[in-house]
């Protein structure tokens, strides 16, 4: 049996610090990456174009030091009742 090699880098942000999330219940079947950094987070399964930094779609990448100009998100409005 092969073992799934955990990733080096995010797809997303390139940051190095990519984490286990979860492992599926059916052994072996897929794993959940996330990033701390940019909390984005991928399956072992999916395409190489979502899982390789390389072939990430560059209009979807940022760098890590930009997230401190991202907008914040507004707050929710109160429920009109």
């Amino acid at each position: 049996m092969t073992k799934i090699k955990q990733p080096e880098m995010c797809p997303r942000c390139e940051s190095l610090k990519p984490e286990t999330l979860c492992h599926s219940p059916v052994k072996n079947a897929w794993i959940i990456y996330h990033c701390p950094v940019c909390f984005f987070t991928w399956r072992n399964t999916e395409p190489d174009f979502i899982t390789d930094p390389a072939q990430y779609n560059p209009h979807f990448k940022f760098k890590p030091e930009s997230i401190d100009t991202f907008d914040i998100m507004p707050a929710l409005p109160e429920l009109k009742r």
